[in-house]
């Protein structure tokens, strides 16, 4: 697999929306290079999506999946079901489970495990908050929270990691793509020095991404793409920011 762009729709959609979103999508995007997409609707939606996006390579995903294969666990969706639906990767770990669900690096360890066990590709999120962020901790932070996740997981045999500073995500504020560079930089040290033998695919930001500004980051050596949320709910917009990915990345 070699996800680069990814939507995350959130708590978002309807069949009528997944309609509207997969024809203004279709008839803006120009390139070839589908494979490098995907789309995390919510796991109701999956089947739909699946059908609408037809056999072009556009990969679809989940948001989250539970720590546990089966049992008394109301609400919650395996990783092996996640599977069974056809995807294959997963959204771990999204500052908003971190902050609304309390999911511990400990959490997300054990939802790394059921990713890897039923063949989903995992999209590590990881990112600090403002505070940490004045502290000048970010690097700190982050190591520890990829540290923490991946202690243990050396059959992890592929990893996506979306960085993603948690006062960035629908903010309307980004870093300098030139921080945010030399903090891919150095995810992708940690990763490589600490865990050699987990298959780093790639390193995305995810932090208020749109139309506007999605260029600047993609001209940038160590963005190797983007998880976006809100821009990704108009299919123009993610259309466009897939052309632009694919003039400056592919």
């Amino acid at each position: 697999m070699s996800l680069r762009l990814i939507a995350n729709w959130k708590l978002n959609g309807s069949r009528n929306f997944n309609y509207q979103w997969a024809r203004e999508f279709f008839k803006n995007f120009h390139g070839q290079n589908f494979s490098s997409l995907g789309i995390a609707p919510a796991s109701l939606y999956i089947d739909h999506i699946k059908g609408l996006m037809g056999d072009n390579g556009i990969e679809i995903g989940a948001q989250n999946i539970d720590t546990e294969t089966i049992g008394a666990r109301t609400g919650e969706i395996s990783a092996s079901m996640i599977e069974d639906m056809g995807c294959k990767f997963s959204i771990i770990g999204h500052s908003e489970r971190r902050i609304f669900f309390q999911e511990s690096n400990q959490i997300i360890h054990q939802k790394l495990i059921q990713a890897n066990q039923n063949s989903l590709v995992p999209v590590l999120c990881i990112g600090e908050s403002e505070e940490e962020n004045q502290k000048n901790i970010t690097n700190k932070v982050l190591e520890q929270q990829i540290v923490e996740a991946l202690k243990g997981l050396i059959e992890l045999n592929s990893l996506i990691v979306a960085y993603e500073p948690v006062w960035a995500i629908g903010s309307g504020k980004t870093p300098n793509p030139e921080d945010i560079n030399s903090v891919h930089e150095m995810i992708k040290d940690v990763v490589q020095s600490r865990f050699p033998k987990i298959g780093l695919e790639s390193v995305l930001y995810g932090g208020s991404v749109n139309l506007i500004n999605a260029a600047s980051m993609f001209k940038q050596r160590n963005i190797d793409g983007a998880l976006i949320g809100g821009a990704s709910l108009d299919g123009k917009e993610f259309a466009l920011i897939a052309n632009l990915f694919n003039d400056l990345k592919v």
